[in-house]
């Protein structure tokens, strides 16, 4: 299931060029003011207060993984905390204009073999770890090392 998600949110990541070329850029914003715009964001989307609470705290855990000494040289003139916040950038690229009140059974519950320590999901959920993982993908390819 995980390499599912990790394929399908490639596969997004790819076929948007907008979005593969905005991953040669720095972010304008640093980590905490990226975060926090994307909490607003999926709240106002439809997003549960609980399902923010997990999805940040994965994404938090996730990109704090990321180091400096593995920056490569596009990483470096950007600095780790750029780097970070890319990660949402793309992936608020990504997501929106998710709009609420959408015909989509976004808050439809999967069963899953457990992703980010979960075994049940919703779509919603699984709709932002797989684009999580494409932007993360993206920005290891481009701004990291090995």
């Amino acid at each position: 299931m995980r390499f599912v998600i990790v394929f399908t949110g490639l596969a997004v990541f790819l076929t948007h060029p907008s979005v593969a070329f905005s991953a040669g850029q720095c972010s304008p914003k640093a980590y905490r003011e990226a975060r926090s715009a994307m909490t607003t964001r999926l709240l106002a989307t439809g997003y549960s207060k609980a399902q923010v609470g997990f999805l940040m705290r994965n994404t938090d855990r996730m990109t704090s993984a990321l180091r400096s000494d593995r920056l490569n040289d596009n990483g470096r003139a950007c600095g780790i905390d750029s780097a970070r916040a890319h990660v949402l950038g793309c992936l608020d690229k990504q997501l929106f204009p998710l709009k609420r009140g959408s015909n989509a059974s976004l808050d439809e519950e999967k069963q899953t073999k457990g992703v980010w320590g979960r075994k049940r999901l919703t779509v919603r959920e699984l709709l932002f770890i797989g684009q999580f993982h494409g932007c993360l993908g993206a920005a290891k390819l481009y701004l990291f090392r090995g």
